[in-house]
């Protein structure tokens, strides 16, 4: 199966754990909308500040907003394909 480097994790798991508020307030491509994440098949995507003060995992579609998904932790967010975009 493929996955992320144990690098790559590890900055995931920094990064949302500790509300990076960098990450989640500049946006190189437009309008901000919260921490960039990218999936191993390809998919763009951001979670808000909001949910990860909630310790929320939820996951937008950039394009759309729509809903990608849900995780009860970082973790289950990474085995999912996720990382913060970098």
């Amino acid at each position: 199966m493929k996955t992320w480097s144990k690098d790559q994790q590890e900055l995931t798991r920094d990064i949302l754990s500790r509300v990076d508020v960098v990450a989640f307030s500049v946006s190189l491509i437009g309008k901000n909308k919260g921490c960039y994440l990218d999936h191993l098949d390809g998919r763009f995507a951001y979670s808000t500040i909001g949910d990860a003060l909630s310790y929320r995992y939820r996951v937008f579609n950039y394009e759309t907003d729509e809903l990608e998904g849900e995780y009860e932790t970082i973790d289950a967010l990474i085995e999912a394909g996720w990382k913060v975009s970098t």
